[in-house]
């Protein structure tokens, strides 16, 4: 069972949305599986978290370019946006 969801958009530098972007976690409270979401052509994406607690997100496109972000989830979701050039 999940703690809950973060869920969000990953767009470009002109914030466009950025289609096929692979999201994934990278650190968290707990062990983490080796899971990723793929952004679809509205640059969306959703991934479970295992736990609540402090997680680092990070994408990367086409290009290999891409970010991290931290967010806290607690038993909500968790809006976030990434930009990937």
């Amino acid at each position: 069972m999940s703690a809950g969801r973060i869920s969000g958009s990953v767009v470009d530098a002109q914030g466009a949305p950025v289609d096929g972007a692979r999201v994934f976690l990278t650190a968290g409270p707990v062990p983490l599986p080796d899971i990723a979401a793929v952004t679809g052509p509205d640059g969306r994406f959703e991934l479970a978290a295992p736990a609540p607690g402090d997680y680092t997100i990070a994408c990367a496109g086409e290009t290999g370019a891409g970010e991290s972000v931290e967010v806290r989830v607690d038993d909500a979701a968790v809006e976030v946006t990434l930009t990937a050039s």
